[in-house]
């Protein structure tokens, strides 16, 4: 029913699921090893920003002369498929196709936006939301190509967010998400266009919205707060503050279920394996298998993306100690 608010059926002990201690602190169960990627020529700084979960990673370098270009890394080659022109150019997400959806900022803190999408190696400008000619920002896009965002409207003296949607099989057109509560964000994209959305707030308390029903998922016994930042495959990784507790990195599983870690802050990141990335200040990015940590990331200045091969990608530190990027691998 489109609309509706679809809770779930019991909030019980039983239903939140904390990883066992001797799990968490269990040795890693194999060596997460770091591979840089081929220096895009005459970039000085370069990152991965998202996968084709196929051995391609698709991101942003900069070039002194030309600024920030979308480049892709696929089978030992550098693609470059330059610039929009507009400001910076960032991926925000690519599909197994290969077919890449980004934004283009400038301004004061990015305040002005653009979108587009790269298929087949060819770009497009995405349609912007009328009222939001200079805010349309995409956030992920679908396995079928379509993409996701929002769009800032004024109405009055205040704006609203618009969730939108621009369809693979329209160029030119986008929409809005009819139906979708107003105050609700889009926060990130599933392959099958599942969205994970949130309301305004500082801590937006996680929500999926699939086949025109909004399903607010399921809170802990003593919650403070939580929110979430990813979804794969029907899991959703975020984090959750508990009674007197620190913020712990949580996830929820394909039955909604939350479950927390142990250690670290928030999971930043998730993908359909149960692969998670947490993260807390200054110490290493660590990885778990749902709730097993299975290692840690010692060199990386970044996470950016996990594949569904498993791999990881981000930034290290490189030889002029700007950003270069990287992927890490389980031998």
């Amino acid at each position: 029913m489109t609309g509706r608010i679809v809770m779930a059926a019991m909030l019980v002990l039983a239903a939140f699921a904390v990883a066992p201690q001797a799990a968490a602190a269990r040795s890693s169960a194999c060596t997460w090893r770091t591979q840089a990627l081929q220096v895009p020529t005459g970039a000085t700084q370069h990152q991965v920003s998202a996968t084709d979960h196929h051995g391609g990673y698709s991101g942003s370098a900069y070039f002194p002369d030309s600024g920030w270009r979308i480049v892709y890394w696929k089978d030992g080659r550098v693609i470059d498929y330059g610039s929009s022109g507009h400001g910076t150019d960032r991926v925000v997400d690519q599909n197994s196709s290969g077919t890449i959806a980004g934004t283009s900022v400038t301004g004061l803190w990015g305040a002005s936006a653009i979108s587009f999408r790269i298929r087949d190696g060819r770009r497009e400008r995405l349609t912007p939301y009328p009222g939001a000619e200079l805010n349309s920002r995409a956030i992920g896009i679908t396995e079928s190509g379509d993409v996701y965002g929002s769009a800032v409207v004024w109405e009055g003296n205040t704006t609203v967010y618009v969730a939108v949607r621009w369809p693979y099989d329209r160029p030119g057109v986008v929409e809005k998400v009819t139906g979708l509560p107003e105050g609700m964000r889009v926060v990130d994209v599933d392959r099958d266009g599942t969205l994970l959305v949130g309301t305004e707030t500082t801590y937006p308390w996680p929500h999926l919205w699939r086949d025109g029903r909004l399903t607010r998922l399921p809170e802990v016994p003593d919650m403070q707060f939580g929110y979430a930042r990813a979804v794969a495959d029907g899991m959703v990784a975020g984090m959750l503050r508990v009674g007197s507790e620190p913020n712990r990195p949580a996830y929820w599983d394909r039955n909604g279920q939350p479950h927390q870690l142990s250690q670290s802050s928030v999971a930043e990141h998730i993908n359909r394996n149960g692969l998670i990335v947490s993260s807390l200040t200054s110490t290493p990015f660590q990885v778990w298998r749902f709730g097993t940590l299975v290692g840690q990331l010692g060199d990386a200045a970044s996470v950016t993306t996990i594949g569904d091969d498993d791999s990881i990608g981000g930034t290290i530190r490189g030889a002029n100690h700007l950003p270069a990027a990287a992927v890490w691998r389980c031998s």
